[in-house]
Parts: C-alpha cells; structure tokens; sequence
C-alpha cells in the first residue's frame, strides 16, 4: 500500500487529498500546514516522508511555481511527490521549474535594480531614507540592530535548508566518518551549499558544528585508519 504525507498552504484542503488517497488506495500518514511566508512544516513533512517512505502530496504548488528556493528544496530532498494542481511537476521534471524560476528571479532582481537607479537618478529617497521611514519604531533604527535581524534571518533560512539532512549527518559521524567522507557522501546526492557550491572539509565541519553541537566534532579514526567513536559522541547515542 503506498503510503502518503500531505503538505498544505494557509488552508486545509482535506477534500482533494482524501479523495486522490482513496483513489489510489493509499494510506496517509501526517498533515503539515503552513500559515506563514516562510514553509518551516514543509521541512518536517519532507523528513516524514524519509522516514517512512511516503510520497508527499503538494494541495497548491501553483503558489510556489516561482519559488526557487522552495522548488530547489523539493528536489535536493529526494522524495517522490505529487501536486494536485499541477499533474506535470514531479520529481523528474521539477528541475526545469527551478531554472524557470531562477531566470525569472534574475530578470525581476534587475529591472528593480534598473528602476531604483532611476529613481535615485531623479533625487528621489528610497529605503530608510525616506521621509517618515523610523516612525513609531525609532527603536529598531541602527546598524546594530539590522545587523542582528539579518544574521538571524540567514541563521533560521539555513536551518530550514539543512533540517532533512542532520539525522544523515549524524549517522555519518557516529559510523566514524571523516568530514571528507562526509563531504564526499553529500557532494555524490547532490547538496549544495547555501552558497550554491560544493561541500568541503570546512563547509562540514561548521555545518555539524552549529547545529550538532561539539559532540560531533573531533577526530573519528585512530592513528591506524581504524574508526574511532569519541566519548562525547557516545553520550549522544
């Protein structure tokens, strides 16, 4: 009996999701709704579906077809999944949405960029330049504080980018693989860095190290090539 994970947006369309499960007389194991810009549940929909091998089931991904970000996680995720609106996207032809998006995104990043130019060319203030921008939150104003408020966006896009990979990377560790191995391991599916490139010693190494913790750090094999599992990586287990 397959077995399904359903994933929705803002709101709960249990209609067309109970009747695409009967029709193929599947089973469905969770729902995950997300109510917000930011799709922090469709990161724990795609770890259930690892987990126990379900396909995922997308109610409206129309909302999300120029979504780069949130296409490109689909994908790198690996799991099989089925949109109710949109029959075509899958996990086999999904990597041409992404690069529709990302051409799309491009063209839209420079025609904003083209158009504040202008606007700056015709003495206009933009930003937190403009007249009455801080009003009424002249707290937030700063470098200080926009310093802190971007480090923590980027800080929670890079967990919810990471989060199906963390039970793999610890189960790496714990068989004493090297960051290299482990490096090599995530480069061989296909993850990318936040950045766009490929995984090396030291993209790993911070990577465990920020959300594993220092347990799962140090060396994992003996002077003799042999495995090694460290004390504090026994507490872990």
């Amino acid at each position: 009996m397959q077995t399904y994970v359903s994933y929705h947006f803002q709101r709960l369309d249990r209609a067309a999701v109970t009747k695409f499960v009967e029709y193929n007389e599947g089973k469905l194991l969770g729902e995950y709704v997300d109510r917000a810009k930011k799709w922090p549940h469709l990161v724990e929909a795609i770890a259930k579906c690892q987990e126990t091998g379900a396909a995922l089931i997308i109610a409206e991904v129309g909302r999300f077809a120029h979504n780069a970000k949130f296409l490109s996680l689909l994908m790198e995720s690996g799991v099989d999944f089925v949109c109710l609106d949109f029959e075509k996207c899958n996990r086999y032809t999904i990597a041409i949405l992404v690069a529709t998006a990302e051409e799309e995104a491009a063209k839209t990043s420079q025609r904003l960029r083209k158009g504040m130019a202008a606007a700056k060319a015709k003495g206009m203030k933009l930003g937190s330049a403009r007249p009455g921008h801080w009003e009424g939150r002249e707290h937030r104003r700063g470098t200080k504080q926009a310093i802190a408020a971007s480090a923590k966006m980027r800080r929670i896009r890079a967990r919810q980018a990471y989060e199906f990979l963390l039970p793999d990377l610890k189960r790496l560790r714990l068989e004493g693989k090297t960051m290299d191995e482990i490096a090599g391991w995530l480069n061989s599916h296909g993850h990318l860095t936040t950045t766009g490139g490929p995984f090396n010693q030291v993209s790993v190494h911070r990577l465990l190290k920020r959300y594993l913790g220092d347990d799962f750090l140090g060396k994992t094999k003996d002077r003799g090539g042999n495995p090694q599992i460290i004390k504090a990586m026994e507490r872990t287990t």
